[in-house]
């Protein structure tokens, strides 16, 4: 076990002439996300989420005995970032991790992870690898690529069967991925794309893309990437005269989509993970939410429900050991902000599943049932 005892208050008490006090035992819980680059508006606000729901074990006693603190990582989504950002977690003694956000950052650190005995708990990454190299301590709270570019190939197939598709991405682990795999279900539909090509993401204009789909006839736009490019994309889309409605995966559930796109994302849909009826949670609790920033976002609902995943698991388990903890991650349900949660031997969320949620004036909410 990683706890850490505060053994300074004892030796300032010393010092003093004052009478030692038991020292406070600590265990430390991290959190790795992207708190800079292009996704540090979300990341920031995952953070917050992740703080109250420490915040929140600490009232009412702490864990086993311990209070929790939190070990914040800025892993800027980056790949040797992410491994500068695990080792850091590493060498603080951390018990679990919280994140990490992009898929390709989950990927670089599961591994130091697991042989450190770490338990990892993503909120965010879908990539299918994640849970198929068959790491004993990574579990993942959303669902797989592999059927979130199901159900948007699905939902194309049969909302425009005749319009004419176009598919970019970004060429990133999760966009290229959650690309792919869309089409791949689009050819077992008997349907083709018109157009499936590769942006630079970060880019400063996007009129060459748009040129592309314009010279596509594309009528319909399915972006595989992260929020703050497909805003761009979408504006200058706008810009050129395009019509076609665009859609995109749950890397659009980022405020950098909004700040990129303004008002020429209005409408633009994307697949998110569904979140608990809020009648569901109890009203002191979403109070107190509200009252901390913590919002009914998805990602920040998520990461709320990674910490009270894992805390319970370690309750139940009686102990902050990798094993012991994955074992009832494994075997067990677990109620929580995103509803109740149940994990196959693979790590990867039983009850997973996928919804459209829709842009509109700077903020994204679940759109009415008959678009399904």
């Amino acid at each position: 076990m990683r706890c850490q005892l505060l053994v300074w208050a004892v030796a300032l008490s010393c010092i003093i002439g004052g009478s030692p006090r038991a020292a406070e035992e600590v265990a430390a819980l991290g959190f790795a996300t992207a708190l800079s680059g292009p996704f540090a508006a979300t990341g920031a606000r995952d953070r917050n989420a992740f703080e109250a729901a420490i915040e929140d074990l600490n009232a009412r006693g702490g864990l086993l005995g311990h209070r929790l603190e939190g070990v914040v990582v800025d892993d800027a989504c980056g790949i040797e970032q992410a491994v500068a950002a695990a080792r850091t977690l590493i060498e603080n003694g951390v018990e679990a991790v919280i994140g990490h956000m992009c898929s390709h950052s989950s990927l670089m650190a599961a591994g130091l992870y697991e042989a450190a005995a770490i338990p990892m708990l993503t909120p965010f990454s879908t990539h299918p690898l994640l849970t198929e190299e068959g790491r004993p301590n990574v579990f993942r709270l959303i669902g797989r690529d592999d059927d979130q570019g199901a159900f948007v190939a699905d939902f194309v197939d049969r909302r425009w069967p005749e319009r004419r598709l176009a598919i970019v991405h970004d060429g990133s682990t999760y966009g290229e991925g959650l690309a792919r795999e869309m089409r791949r279900r689009l050819r077992q539909l008997g349907s083709e794309e018109v157009l499936f090509q590769q942006y630079t993401p970060g880019a400063e204009s996007y009129r060459d893309l748009t040129t592309i789909l314009a010279e596509a006839e594309a009528e319909v736009v399915f972006v595989g990437g992260y929020g703050p490019d497909a805003g761009r994309i979408v504006r200058a889309a706008r810009e050129r005269g395009l019509e076609a409605p665009f859609l995109g995966g749950d890397g659009l559930d980022m405020e950098g989509f909004w700040t990129t796109a303004g008002e020429a994302g209005e409408g633009t849909l994307f697949s998110d993970r569904p979140v608990a009826d809020v009648d569901a949670i109890p009203p002191a609790l979403i109070a107190s939410l509200d009252a901390r920033g913590v919002s009914r976002n998805p990602s920040e609902l998520g990461t709320y429900a990674a910490v009270q995943t894992w805390a319970e698991a370690v309750r139940r388990a009686g102990s902050f050991d990798l094993p012991a903890v994955a074992r009832v991650l494994r075997r067990g349900r677990f109620d929580t902000l995103l509803g109740v949660l149940a994990f196959n031997s693979a790590g990867d969320l039983r009850t997973a599943s996928w919804q459209w949620r829709a842009w509109s004036d700077g903020r994204h909410a679940p759109v009415e049932p008959a678009i399904q």
